[in-house]
């Protein structure tokens, strides 16, 4: 028999859960796992989200283990720490589009409102904490603030809504963001608990507002919008602009 101390957690860029398998004696004490999750936290920071299993099978394959188990069938096993530690880093930081994705899974939300509760979860959580909600640039577009990312995704669904759940016919249903898949990649990113809090709360403040009101809002006099040249293409909208301006927009 062998025992397989397994830790897991998620690569979302590969879209599986991924695994490391300590099957060695020689690693299998407690001094050896914890220097292994030191490792993976200096990397990839403290909170990052893992799970631990101890099985035994036939052998030291990872086949046996999924054969053992039918949770771990779809479950990428990594052949080191590093390897392990690379794919998480890769995920801890947001996307605006990652964002996007859980605000539309929450509000129902043409694109244009869609565009402003992005940017404006961004504005509030920058003002809050002084960190970056997300690592994309914000672009002062003639209607306000935009993600070109964003932008691009969900631009096609014109005014009609982008729709999580089933409404009727006339809502016009174009996108369908799953909530969960939205939700569990907000949390696994740096400070992510933190993170879908403050989004939830600009969700909560404006979540009543059509496209229309929130650009009048990113629109104000005074606004950091209003310091941008909107005429010229990409052009951004510096944290610095924000953090001194945001005031105006709330």
């Amino acid at each position: 028999m062998t025992r397989h101390y397994i830790i897991m957690s998620s690569s979302y860029t590969d879209g599986k859960r991924i695994a490391l398998d300590i099957t060695e004696d020689s690693r299998l004490n407690t001094d050896s796992i914890e220097s292994i999750f030191s490792e993976i936290k200096r990397s990839c920071d403290e909170d990052v989200p893992l799970s631990t299993h101890y099985i035994q099978t036939e052998d030291a394959s990872w086949e046996s283990v999924q054969q053992y188990d039918p949770f771990f069938e779809d479950v990428e096993c990594v052949s080191s720490v590093t390897e392990f530690a690379k794919k998480i880093k890769t995920d801890r930081d947001l996307k605006g589009l990652d964002v996007a994705n859980y605000i539309a899974s929450q509000v129902l939300c043409t694109h244009v409102k869609l565009e402003k509760l992005v940017y404006l979860a961004y504005a509030d959580y920058l003002c809050s904490f002084h960190k970056k909600l997300f690592e994309d640039p914000i672009y002062a577009f003639t209607y306000g603030p935009v993600v070109d990312s964003v932008y691009s995704m969900y631009r096609q669904s014109g005014d009609s809504y982008i729709d999580p759940k089933e409404y009727d016919d006339a809502k016009q249903r174009t996108v369908r963001v799953e909530e969960m898949p939205a939700k569990s990649r907000i949390l696994f990113a740096k400070d992510g608990v933190e993170k879908k809090q403050s989004i939830d709360a600009t969700i909560r403040k404006y979540k009543s507002k059509s496209g229309g009101q929130l650009i009048d809002i990113t629109h104000r006099k005074g606004s950091p919008w209003s310091f941008v040249d909107s005429n010229k293409m990409y052009q951004v909208i510096s944290d610095d602009l924000i953090l001194k301006h945001h005031l105006v927009e709330q």
